[in-house]
């Protein structure tokens, strides 16, 4: 089946993107971090993001072997590897005596 494209940076979009969130999610609905259960949702950013295991700006490729289902939230698991790709890191608390947490 050929992937339906809108643009010319290679992005699964619509139709084609939806269905390939419900495939991925039908094979493991639990977040590949936690392991929390999570809902099918409709609307991407409710229930889950469909990752990229390599990210598309590091060069993987936008295929279905390539995401994962990863839950989204406050402290979600989405959040958390897409600070680590782009090489974020968390701020260091410092406590009342002047030495970190």
């Amino acid at each position: 089946m050929a992937a339906a494209y809108d643009n010319k940076d290679g992005r699964i979009r619509g139709r084609a993107l939806q269905a390939r969130r419900l495939k991925v999610w039908s094979k493991d609905p639990r977040c590949a971090v936690c392991r929390k259960l999570v809902e099918f949702n409709d609307v991407p950013g409710r229930g889950f993001q469909l990752d990229h295991k390599a990210p598309l700006f590091k060069g993987g490729p936008d295929t279905e072997a390539n995401c994962q289902v990863l839950c989204v939230g406050p402290n979600g698991c989405h959040d958390k590897k897409t600070a680590d790709d782009l090489g974020y890191r968390a701020p260091v608390r410092i406590g009342l005596d002047g030495f970190p947490e």
